[in-house]
């Protein structure tokens, strides 16, 4: 399969199935970087509500609303 067949494959998914797109290859991307591995893990385990957004302040950030 070529990449602009890919492209028209992930362009007929639905928006579900192409978030899980996007999170899987964005598991894929960081797989093999330690340091990004002990960030994120770093940050689940924050336990300090401080640095936890709302989801408003979440969806701000993201800049949707």
């Amino acid at each position: 399969m070529s990449f602009d067949q890919l492209k028209r494959e992930v362009a007929d998914l639905d928006s579900g199935q192409q978030a899980e797109l996007i999170a899987y290859t964005l598991q894929l991307r960081h797989a093999g970087d330690a340091d990004y591995r002990r960030e994120v893990t770093e940050r689940l385990n924050d336990t300090d509500k401080s640095h936890w957004l709302t989801p408003d302040e979440f969806e701000r950030r993201l800049g949707k609303a």
